[in-house]
């Protein structure tokens, strides 16, 4: 398929959205925060319309967040709010200091960062249940413990952040040893344009049968978007659009190495969902090198599953 009729497809599943009149779930929840007071650690956040209650797809959940100074974190934890918003589940804001003789200003300073954030969920997803916990020792073994009862982790992605409390190092291993679906937010350029809401999620995947899939589609129906699927297939087959279970569905074949085909979709998409592992799994502390080279590259979030 060629790089036309590829961005035809995305622009035609954009362009009926619009045409509906209709932004979404997503689209309804992420103008609200795209619509805040900057992203300035510094700046209050101001209320908007309280959202219209809607059925979730449990009755109880969590998603949890870890946190820093960094404007990543920031850009995280409204994406985590969304998700649980879509959900109606729970969120947790969690903030790790060092240990190591914790000096009184610095526990002060990272309550407030908890203040801020939780504020400003409560602000514009007033909805959602929203708690914080500050904790010292060392970030990502705290951050796994405090995962292990939560049905979706969130961590920030920034580059050159090695060593920050939740930068790269620590969401790459939170992304590899958390046993459930992880959403890394990497959003180059954040906040977006205004139609950043209707853009489709994308996922990548070498099978039919893969949980990728599963977890794609569950994931548009929440969000009321349409789904891009890329099958990495060596032999050229046609584009197809089909409805399953409510989900607008294009499926496309790409030749291409994966990695590529899926930060250049990136570009188009709110979300990417990848499978953590490569065909046949691989070494605990280890992402599939597809994996690892979309987390780093991407230009939307992405949810690693399986």
């Amino acid at each position: 398929m060629s790089d036309l009729d590829r961005l035809r497809i995305e622009r035609e599943a954009r362009h009926d959205h619009a045409d509906r009149g209709n932004p979404g779930r997503y689209g309804a929840a992420i103008n609200r925060y795209l619509g805040a007071v900057g992203y300035r650690p510094d700046e209050p956040a101001r209320p908007a319309p309280r959202p219209a209650s809607s059925p979730s797809s449990a009755t109880s959940g969590l998603v949890l967040v870890g946190v820093d100074e960094n404007p990543p974190s920031y850009t995280a934890v409204d994406h985590a709010a969304i998700e649980a918003e879509l959900r109606g589940w729970d969120l947790r804001i969690v903030h790790v200091q060092r240990t190591g003789g914790i000096r009184p200003s610095a526990q002060e300073g990272g309550a407030s960062l908890l203040e801020r954030l939780t504020d400003r969920v409560r602000a514009y997803s007033p909805t959602v249940a929203v708690t914080s916990r500050l904790l010292v020792g060392s970030a990502a073994p705290l951050l796994l413990a405090e995962a292990r009862d939560a049905g979706l982790v969130v961590v920030g992605h920034q580059h050159g952040a090695v060593g920050a409390a939740f930068g790269v190092s620590v969401g790459d291993r939170v992304a590899v040893d958390h046993t459930g679906v992880v959403l890394v937010v990497r959003v180059p350029g954040w906040p977006a344009g205004p139609g950043f809401g209707t853009r489709p999620v994308v996922v990548g995947v070498d099978r039919d049968d893969s949980p990728a899939i599963g977890f794609a589609r569950r994931e548009a129906l929440l969000r009321g978007s349409d789904l891009v699927v890329l099958h990495a297939d060596t032999t050229p087959r046609a584009a197809r659009v089909e409805t399953v279970g409510g989900v607008r569905i294009h499926r496309r074949f790409v030749a291409e190495d994966p990695a590529v085909a899926l930060v250049e979709a990136s570009n188009e998409a709110a979300a990417l969902v990848i499978g953590r592992h490569g065909p046949g799994g691989i070494p605990a502390g280890l992402l599939g090198s597809v994996s690892r080279s979309v987390v780093q590259r991407a230009h939307c979030p992405v949810f690693l599953v399986g």
